[in-house]
């Protein structure tokens, strides 16, 4: 019985720190080149596994990320933008990994840095993709 509530503790505290972590992300790259709405869906999808507040704000957010992100599909210069900031982000992260002279340098900082170039561009990708989709079914 303990270790049952232990694990939901422990599986709400992990899903509440990893929602809110891309819900921050999510809000720099509101200002940043990048998907910063679609991040903030995902942020408050997972976060919506557990709290009935993130699964009804979720359904908005996520229509406002479709909706720009058929905006910034149809922007080429932003698009290309926001895979570059992507790229650029992997190579800020292994030169972390690599170079530890560099402030902040080590293999946490370094992988972290990845995993969001990474998002980064998976998200950009799925709106091509979906806006393509999209439009397509439009035509």
């Amino acid at each position: 019985m303990l270790l049952s509530s232990t694990a939901r503790l422990a599986r709400r505290i992990a899903i509440t720190a990893v929602g809110f972590l891309l819900i921050v992300v999510g809000g720099v790259l509101l200002v940043a080149p990048g998907p910063g709405f679609l991040v903030i869906a995902l942020g408050l999808l997972v976060l919506g596994v557990e709290y009935d507040w993130a699964r009804r704000r979720f359904e908005q957010v996520r229509d406002k990320a479709i909706d720009l992100a058929d905006k910034a599909a149809a922007n080429k210069l932003s698009a290309t933008g926001s895979l570059l900031f992507g790229v650029g982000m992997l190579g800020l992260g292994v030169a972390l990994i690599v170079a530890e002279s560099l402030p902040g340098s080590g293999w946490a900082t370094g992988i972290s840095i990845i995993i969001a170039g990474l998002a980064i561009m998976a998200t950009i990708i799925y709106s091509l993709v979906t806006a393509r989709q999209r439009q397509t079914i439009a035509d």
